[in-house]
């Protein structure tokens, strides 16, 4: 959902994803309320989080949700 209080009009948003055993993070621009994540492993644990931001910079983001896939 969009955030409850926005200081403006929120133009994206931006996923970050951290493989929890290595610390790799990546970070992707979403443009949407939704986005489907590819290429994660087998069996791994990952934490996400997400933020808004707009034309005066990020917002806070959201506490972190964490998740494990399975094998496909």
């Amino acid at each position: 959902d969009p955030p409850a209080y926005a200081n403006g009009p929120v133009q994206g948003y931006r996923l970050f994803c951290t493989e929890t055993a290595t610390g790799r993070e990546q970070n992707v621009e979403v443009e949407g309320l939704s986005y489907r994540l590819e290429g994660l492993k087998k069996f791994t644990e990952y934490t996400l989080r997400f933020l808004a931001y707009n034309r005066y910079g990020p917002g806070v983001s959201t506490e972190d949700v964490t998740v494990t896939t399975l094998s496909d």
